[in-house]
């Protein structure tokens, strides 16, 4: 059973200038109760996507809808949507509850349902007994709660929040992630965020929109991003990626085979429309890898297997990073699980380095990808100097 759309961008650009736009042909639908993030870099379109949703920003071009009715036309004020900034944004001379109160007295709430409403949006945030200060006697995380109790005060169909949690320390934010979440669950808020954080979008959303370039590259479900990104940028830029370039030597059904610049040839899945002859990025998570001489085990035959000299060891607690060379340039990352069994290899080790084909997926390098590659990159000779190549380093 599909879910009908509750909000609709249909063709949305957005232009300064009237030649460049910071929003190209955006079309996003988003359902009724989800928590969408909208995840890129700077510059890449998010922030004025949510600005345009909000009223701030008008479109050059297309339609917003909410719940079906035209919503680009309208004022902020009219659009019952809240909004949570990064900086907080609440008035130092007002107490907590007038804060909270605000949104109601400008909508013509009257005194005896503004009072029942602050309480009840107190309580949620769980601070009705600071009710009578003032925001500068409150913490960083303490703010951004009544800041959030304001963007819900007067019951909106959607809650914008344009990185909220930016500001605070990683404690509170962690702490903030789980009450934003919660507030979702309870309240089945319709909610819109906005993050440069991957972690972040990978723990709160139920789908998230990567932006490059004014796009959406992938709209999907956490593990179907981290799982089974469709193309190069969206690998590199959703968690942490082993991205090691090549040429594609063969292609059949949903399986390819990669030539790397060391001549390592290794097969993975990938999308259609990959060609022989390509420039194409290996994805591998670096906790899909494994170096089977740590382990005691043994390479089987459904496994990718290169050779790699060991450079760094890193003690990260629950497992060790280890870092390693392929052929000249091209850099690995393992992640070996902190356990009695593992010996691990000392710098200078050649070791086999090993993957399942299916961990691993072969995608068509794209312009957006080439700019998110390390600064040694530089792309992969045509066929046959296939071994010449200097490809993109662990990201």
């Amino acid at each position: 059973m599909s879910n009908p759309s509750f909000i609709s961008f249909s063709g949305v650009s957005k232009s300064y200038d009237g030649a460049n736009y910071v929003v190209d042909d955006l079309n996003l639908d988003v359902r009724k109760g989800e928590f969408l993030s909208l995840l890129g870099p700077s510059g890449s379109g998010k922030t004025t996507t949510l600005m345009m949703l909000a009223g701030f920003e008008t479109p050059t071009q297309g339609e917003i809808r909410l719940d079906g009715k035209r919503l680009d036309d309208k004022p902020p004020h009219q659009r019952d949507i809240g909004m949570v900034f990064q900086n907080y944004a609440l008035f130092p001379h007002l107490t907590i509850a007038e804060n909270v109160a605000f949104p109601l007295s400008v909508r013509h709430v009257s005194r005896a349902e503004q009072k029942t409403r602050v309480k009840r949006a107190l309580d949620m945030i769980e601070l009705p007994h600071l009710a009578n200060r003032r925001p500068s006697q409150l913490s960083g995380g303490q703010q951004q709660r009544v800041a959030l109790a304001r963007a819900l005060v007067f019951e909106p169909s959607v809650v914008l929040m344009d990185e909220p949690l930016g500001a605070l320390d990683k404690r509170l934010r962690e702490t903030m992630q789980y009450e934003i979440m919660r507030l979702h669950r309870e309240l089945s808020l319709t909610i819109v965020y906005v993050t440069h954080d991957q972690a972040e979008a990978l723990t709160m959303s139920n789908r998230v929109a990567v932006f490059s370039d004014g796009r959406i590259q992938q709209a999907a479900t956490p593990s179907e991003l981290y799982e089974n990104a469709q193309n190069a940028f969206v690998a590199n830029f959703v968690g942490e990626n082993n991205g090691l370039t090549g040429r594609v030597v063969n292609v059949s059904d949903d399986s390819a085979t990669l030539a790397l610049a060391d001549g390592s040839i290794i097969r993975g899945r990938c999308e259609s429309g990959l060609r022989e002859g390509d420039e194409a990025m290996l994805a591998l998570r670096p906790e899909r890898a494994h170096i089977p001489s740590a382990e005691g085990t043994q390479v089987d035959g459904h496994n990718n297997v290169v050779q790699a000299r060991v450079e760094e060891l890193v003690y990260c607690g629950d497992h060790h990073r280890v870092h390693l060379k392929l052929g000249a340039r091209d850099a690995l990352v393992v992640k070996v699980p902190n356990t009695q069994r593992h010996a691990l290899p000392a710098p200078g080790d050649m070791v086999e380095v090993a993957w399942r084909h299916d961990d691993c997926k072969i995608l068509a390098m794209t312009a957006s990808a080439h700019r998110n590659a390390p600064a040694n990159y530089s792309p992969p000779s045509p066929l046959p100097s296939i071994i010449t190549t200097a490809p993109a380093g662990a990201n």
